[in-house]
């Protein structure tokens, strides 16, 4: 292709279809000895709790210093039993297939040349890698989030649907920091091979579908943490339920096992001084984020990927025929599973 007489403009119209669905996941308490006897385990409420603190925010007046932090009382809490050593926390994952099919794109040309794309992206073994990347990222647990802190142990087991015996995982067998530690895992391979297959589908009955439950030994009467939601009203802490139940919400669980990215390269976007500034990355410390348009972490205000590594840029390079890396493919590809609306004023 002549990329200076036939380039294919990014559409201003352009979303995609997120190809991973987990539910909410749901919080239960129950002993360490009793993982298989579902009667034994029960629903974790949450609890309001009346607490004095004092104030710790920097630049208040000196005389509201002396005074109790309103924001710490009435705010909601949970935790396991007394008697309860064990949190379970369940929920379950379809992963749905057209990977590369824009849901809108109000430019058939790049339509066709994506899906060509991508088409070829799941006939090579690339998908494999993110197959596996999603796959190791249930098996170590990383959806636990602060959950998984300090456990004594933790135990996930997956039944894929179809099968009876579900797949079980000693999460502290994998790494959090990368993908190497036990890579060669048979049942990560069979993991693994059951989201691809939902990935390279095509059929509007081609998925896959499966059961998590992870187990996490935390000792009794512990702290567990759902998801907090975003409280706009009231300076409280609002947690996560549903009918009563401690849960974490499907986005954070789908944040989690799409941390795929480490291919982000050597440049990150900072927020200093009220602008953003470029900063070299430590190359011997690339722990994996999100798969994000721009490697966005804002937890620590960072870009992982500015302009000219972001997924727009690499998207039309990669449509226009330019040479880009492997690992860039899959980090594309990624932003393509997790979907999203993705258009803009591009025509050049």
């Amino acid at each position: 292709m002549n990329n200076k007489t036939q380039t294919i403009a990014l559409p201003s119209m352009l979303s995609f279809e997120r190809k991973m669905e987990p539910s909410d996941g749901l919080m239960f308490a129950g002993n360490w000895d009793e993982k298989n006897q579902e009667a034994k385990w029960s629903s974790i409420p949450i609890v309001k709790r009346q607490n004095r603190s004092t104030q710790s925010a920097y630049g208040i007046d000196d005389i509201k210093k002396t005074a109790p932090n309103p924001v710490s009382s009435d705010s909601d809490d949970a935790n396991l039993p007394i008697d309860k050593d064990t949190l379970k926390v369940s929920f379950s994952l379809r992963v749905v297939g057209s990977l590369g099919a824009p849901f809108a794109c109000n430019k058939p040309d790049f339509a066709d040349v994506i899906q060509a794309k991508v088409k070829e992206f799941k006939a090579s073994d690339e998908i494999d890698d993110l197959a596996f990347r999603y796959a190791y990222n249930i098996a170590n647990g990383r959806f636990l989030w602060r959950n998984r802190v300090g456990a004594e142990e933790v135990e996930i087991q997956i039944t894929v649907h179809g099968e009876e015996t579900p797949l079980t995982f000693n999460a502290y067998d994998f790494s959090l920091k990368d993908f190497e530690k036990n890579k060669e895992n048979e049942k990560l391979a069979t993991l693994t091979a059951a989201i691809k297959k939902g990935l390279v589908g095509d059929e509007e009955n081609n998925f896959a579908f499966m059961n998590v439950n992870a187990f996490v030994k935390l000792g009794n009467g512990q702290h567990v943490f759902p998801s907090q939601e975003m409280n706009t009203v009231e300076k409280k802490k609002k947690l996560f339920h549903l009918d009563g139940c401690a849960a974490m919400h499907n986005v954070k669980i789908g944040n989690a096992i799409r941390t795929v990215d480490t291919w982000y390269g050597t440049q990150m976007m900072i927020k200093a001084e009220g602008k953003g500034k470029t900063e070299t990355v430590d190359v011997d410390i690339r722990l994996p984020i999100a798969a994000e348009p721009y490697g966005s972490v804002t937890q620590h205000g960072r870009a992982y990927r500015p302009s000219k590594n972001d997924f727009y840029t690499l998207m039309k390079s990669w449509i226009n025929e330019v040479d880009i890396e492997a690992d860039q493919r899959k980090y594309v590809v990624a932003n393509l599973i997790r979907g999203g609306v993705f258009g803009g004023d591009s025509e050049a």
